[in-house]
């Protein structure tokens, strides 16, 4: 009993590193094809202290009343993009952010293509993250809605989020 024992725990340790990684892959196959599935998302998005450094390193805003000139920071995560392999079996992930300022009176400013991104990498990256930021320069005090559209240049996905808020 004790030969079988040892036999088993021999076994299960030559061969659970084997194991462990087919399921590993397999869930990574079955994560791959729900992204592929799921509409883009942007979460989290907020109005942030200062530009990220790296993926997740982000302050949350306490407000969002800004002064006159005062740079605006946003970070977003785009979620479920589209990762298309080259034949070189190289991802290439890409996307465009375009932005629209609804000024409290008056015609909203818009800008396609405010930022683009396109990733070549041979391994399959999920923590993409952006730095929004913009100026409203001179605009008169009062309450503008800032909406920025990220469109994945690999499908038809689309997700917008927005965010109002106030020049003093």
């Amino acid at each position: 009993m004790m030969r079988t024992t040892l036999l088993a725990a021999i076994a299960l340790a030559l061969f659970a590193p084997t194991i462990y990684a087919q399921d590993i892959e397999a869930l990574e196959r079955s994560l791959e094809k729900a992204r592929m599935d799921a509409p883009m998302t942007l979460k989290p998005f907020m109005a942030v202290t200062r530009p990220a450094k790296y993926y997740g390193d982000y302050e949350a805003r306490g407000n969002t009343q800004y002064g006159r000139g005062e740079k605006l920071h946003f970070y977003a995560e785009p979620k479920n993009l589209v990762y298309p392999r080259n034949a070189a079996g190289v991802y290439e992930p890409a996307f465009d952010v375009d932005f629209e300022v609804r000024p409290p009176q008056g015609e909203t400013l818009k800008q396609e293509k405010f930022m683009s991104m396109r990733l070549p990498t041979r391994s399959r990256v999920q923590d993409i993250y952006l730095n929004l930021t913009i100026s409203l320069g001179s605009a008169p005090p009062g309450k503008y809605n800032i909406k920025f559209t990220v469109r994945d240049a690999n499908s038809k996905k689309v997700a917008s989020v927005d965010q109002d808020v106030t020049l003093k």
